[in-house]
């Protein structure tokens, strides 16, 4: 009985429950002939995008120099619905870009910043690209 539990814990915790549009997962072979969106549902392909998020600080390349007094950010990819969002931190600002495949398409805006200040917003709506500027 008790290994019938373990092995019910470790299925559950890497098995989705579902399967096909919709269901939860962790990789793309829980999902039919879908995808995995980042976010952890199955998704059709149609319905996803790649997105590369690019900044500069002040005009400048971001870099240990230029990134020093913000050495850490947040990305956040908005829905259409409020509080719909889909959020990585800490994103390190050195890297001076973040690349997200699979993003649900009804993300439409995303927003760079620093945790605990205002952040920029850059609609998506129709690239495959988002660009800011970093004020520091």
């Amino acid at each position: 009985m008790r290994y019938a539990a373990i092995a019910l814990m470790a299925c559950l915790a890497g098995c989705s429950l579902t399967s096909g549009n919709g269901g939860e997962c962790v990789n793309d072979s829980q999902c039919g002939d879908d995808v995995c969106a980042r976010g952890g549902e199955c998704m059709a392909r149609t319905n996803v995008r790649s997105i590369l998020v690019k900044w500069t600080v002040d005009g400048t390349s971001a870099d240990a120099t230029s990134c020093t007094s913000h050495p850490d950010l947040f990305l956040q990819f908005n829905g259409t619905d409020y509080g719909d969002t889909l959020r990585f931190a800490p994103v390190t600002c050195r890297q001076g870009s973040f690349f997200v495949d699979k993003l649900p398409r009804r993300y439409q805006q995303v927003e760079l910043g620093v945790d605990g200040s205002a952040a920029s917003v850059v609609s998506i709506a129709t690239s495959a690209q988002a660009d800011f500027d970093l004020v520091p």
